[in-house]
């Protein structure tokens, strides 16, 4: 709630509100060695979308986090181009093999996402 003019006033609802930058599925075709040599988007139900070529891909690092823990992450990320040169962040979650895109850019802004 806000303070305006002696009032309390409700702000905007937290229903609507949704976290920033979160990882989004993607179905990935792979090569033999397991890079990927095409993406395509999955929509809110799961099915994927139109599939983008993977023109080159630029740099491949891997991450793992808590290796300790039971409940630890690894990953491996690949910085691609797609066709027509649009770049896109994707990663391999190695213990459950699924495919993602990571985003770096704000909202409202194109580049990062097929």
């Amino acid at each position: 709630m806000s303070r305006q003019d002696g009032r309390l006033r409700a702000g905007p609802s937290t229903a609507s509100l949704r976290p920033l930058g979160l990882p989004r599925g993607l179905t990935v075709r792979c090569d033999a060695a397991g890079q990927p040599l095409a993406v395509a988007r999955t929509d809110a139900r799961g099915r994927p979308g139109p599939e983008l070529d993977v023109e080159r891909v630029e740099e491949v690092w891997r991450l793992a986090e808590a290796w300790w823990r039971e409940a630890s992450q690894a990953r491996t990320y690949y910085r691609v181009i797609l066709e027509g040169g649009r770049p896109l962040t994707l990663f391999r979650d190695d213990a459950a093999g699924a495919w993602f895109e990571q985003s770096y850019t704000s909202p409202g802004r194109s580049g990062a996402a097929p």
